[in-house]
């Protein structure tokens, strides 16, 4: 009996033995498993790393590539939150407001210290330095969801455009005036010259008489409009110019020591800012005539003690600046000042700026004007430059 007892005993450990053998066969097939799915998921979440990066980096290339061709843009774009914080400001917001987009990213679009104004069909942006005529829209900006996550403004600059249709449409009127203005011309001149004759007649019949002053009044007047319709017909057929290469600094030395004396018998402020050096082609006397046309209107409208600036720079073109500080040009009146015959003085002609405008015209030049009413008035020259 106590021989069976041992037997027993390595009986159950085999038994255990054997259980221990299957127990772990069976957790090294699990072990495998296991190793096999960390395998799996790490190939899985490398691929996932890998489709993740290249999400990001095709988000970060679309965003900088959106970011750019915002950038290139004329248009000037303005992007603000639903707080009116300002969140993108793109170079031609930059240039158009006077302000960088580190200055303003994060502020307050209402702060910026600009104003829009509208006048009739016009909308003009007010800077600190300039006004400008532009074509200003907003648009929502809304997620997938339909909720609105900012707002963009698009404020397009017209200021060149109105310049060039308001240039287009005096050009025609000036074609239309012209020729209506060499009949009146050819028509009153006939007449005219046969009174002249007459009246110079008359003068010297009457010798010393007290009626020869009558006869000089005639004379005299007939001589006034004769200049009148002189001008009219250098409106209507202006005189070819004679192309030359010139000295732009020259010709303007030469027109205010014309006008010096003129500027300082009313007692005017006179300052100049030169830029020697620059070349232009055009006809110097025609060119002159201009210039003393435009110096001329400067100091009728700054009046006695006022002040007159001449500044000459290049920007592409070379450019003669007049600046006075007189009343100013209503707006209503500006596109009409380079209309012929029409003046806002009560003597005047009407003539000198249309004139003045032909002038440039034959010299692919264009003369311009700003102002604001009590603020002064500004006549650009712009003459094209040698290439």
């Amino acid at each position: 009996m106590e021989m069976v007892k041992p037997i027993e005993d390595i009986s159950r450990l085999n038994d255990a033995f054997q259980n221990f053998m299957l127990a772990s066969q069976s957790l090294e097939h699990v072990y495998q498993q296991l190793k096999d799915r960390v395998v799996y998921l790490t190939g899985e979440l490398e691929e996932k790393n890998r489709q993740l990066e290249k999400a990001l980096y095709n988000t970060e290339e679309a965003e900088d590539y959106l970011k750019g061709i915002l950038e290139s843009l004329s248009e000037s774009i303005i992007v603000i939150d639903p707080a009116g914080d300002i969140t993108m400001f793109n170079k031609a917001a930059e240039k158009l407001i006077g302000m960088s987009a580190e200055d303003v990213i994060g502020r307050p679009f209402d702060g910026l210290g600009i104003k829009f104004e509208s006048d009739g069909t016009d909308t003009f942006l007010k800077t600190r330095k300039k006004t400008h005529n532009v074509f200003i829209s907003r648009s929502n900006v809304s997620d997938s969801r339909g909720s609105v996550r900012g707002q963009v403004i698009m404020i397009q600059d017209m200021t060149r455009i109105k310049e060039l249709e308001s240039h287009q449409e005096r050009n025609k009127r000036l074609i239309a005036m012209g020729e209506m203005a060499a009949q009146i011309v050819h028509e009153i001149r006939s007449p005219l010259c046969s009174i002249e004759l007459y009246a110079s007649m008359l003068e010297n019949e009457m010798g010393n008489s007290p009626q020869t002053n009558f006869a000089k009044g005639i004379y005299t007047g007939i001589k006034s409009l004769n200049n009148i319709l002189t001008n009219m017909l250098f409106f209507a057929k202006p005189q070819k110019p004679a192309f030359h290469t010139l000295n732009l600094n020259t010709v303007v030395s030469e027109t205010i020591f014309m006008l010096m004396p003129l500027v300082e018998a009313r007692g005017i402020s006179f300052t100049r800012s030169e830029c020697s050096g620059t070349q232009v082609v055009g006809d110097a006397e025609l060119l002159k005539q201009v210039l003393m046309n435009v110096i001329i209107n400067a100091i009728q409208a700054a009046g006695e003690a006022g002040e007159i600036g001449i500044n000459e720079r290049v920007n592409g073109a070379a450019v003669v600046e007049v600046t006075d500080n007189g009343e100013g040009i209503e707006h209503e009146n500006l596109e009409r000042i380079f209309d012929p015959f029409f003046s806002t003085k009560e003597k005047g002609t009407g003539l000198g700026l249309a004139i003045a405008s032909k002038i440039m015209l034959a010299h692919d030049g264009i003369i311009r004007a700003r102002s604001e009413k009590g603020m002064g008035s500004t006549f650009e020259i712009v003459l094209p430059l040698i290439l």
